[in-house]
């Protein structure tokens, strides 16, 4: 189990992986971490964090608010691993994915994800639309 600050540094460093630089600084992971409402959930190759999925409660569903995966380590089922997590969660879940990601969006249909929605001009830089994808929970399937 990591550290608080080796999961910030951990969540840090992916996402200045897999974006030109981090969207987000490290106060602000620090802060989504230990809120009440959000949950993460790392994978590890020989003991190094290389993937991470957040998630947030929202009053009966939960909403995948991230996932990355290192890019070295990406397409050798680590991010499966991460939504497997969520498997015997009984609540719907919602995420957004940008509309250009066909990687992405297969691995989500192969978890019985659905696209319900779309969100135009959602994501910036670039601009671009998002596709909201929802799983019921497995009452509901």
């Amino acid at each position: 189990m990591l550290s608080l600050d080796e999961q910030v540094q951990a969540v840090y460093q992916i996402l200045k992986d897999t974006h030109l630089e981090s969207p987000w600084t490290k106060e602000q992971i620090q802060s989504d971490i230990i809120s009440l409402q959000t949950d993460y959930y790392f994978v590890y190759d020989h003991g190094r964090a290389v993937g991470f999925l957040a998630t947030q409660d929202l009053l009966g569903e939960l909403e995948i608010t991230n996932i990355a995966v290192l890019r070295a380590y990406q397409g050798k089922g680590y991010a499966s691993q991460l939504i497997q997590f969520l498997e015997d969660d009984d609540l719907p879940i919602f995420l957004e994915v940008r509309e250009s990601n066909l990687a992405a969006q297969a691995l989500y249909r192969k978890f019985a994800f659905k696209q319900v929605g779309k969100r135009k001009d959602y994501y910036q830089n670039p601009r671009e639309a998002a596709l909201i994808m929802k799983r019921e929970g497995k009452n509901d399937r």
